[in-house]
């Protein structure tokens, strides 16, 4: 595993309760799982910034994101394009010195019918 993934994997896991918190909140107030995505970004500092907003939205940005290299673009399109009503997308950037790592993964939705 390379020590990019590893960098992602942490920011996943720290950021479990985060992202089943900004889900379910997003649920409460209407918003149908099929439209919610996922975007984190971890600081250089350390600090992480991000929330959850339309699918669209979040994939549009990502598409165009001059920090990202084609395949990572492409990964992050193909990752909100291709989820299901029941996933949640999300892409997770980790800012290194130097470079972005960016992770694109579909979470299942099921945590958040159980918050």
């Amino acid at each position: 595993m390379s020590s990019d993934q590893h960098l992602l994997d942490a920011l996943l896991r720290d950021a479990m309760p985060t992202i089943e918190a900004l889900v379910t909140g997003a649920l409460r107030q209407g918003h149908p799982l099929a439209e919610i995505g996922i975007l984190l970004e971890r600081r250089f500092d350390g600090t992480v910034n991000g929330g959850a907003g339309p699918r669209d939205q979040i994939a549009r940005r990502f598409g165009s994101d001059p920090r990202l290299d084609e395949e990572n673009r492409r990964a992050v399109m193909e990752t909100f394009e291709g989820a299901s009503a029941d996933q949640i997308p999300a892409v997770l950037v980790v800012h290194c010195e130097g470079y972005v790592a960016v992770g694109a993964l579909r979470l299942s939705g099921a945590f958040a019918a159980e918050s």
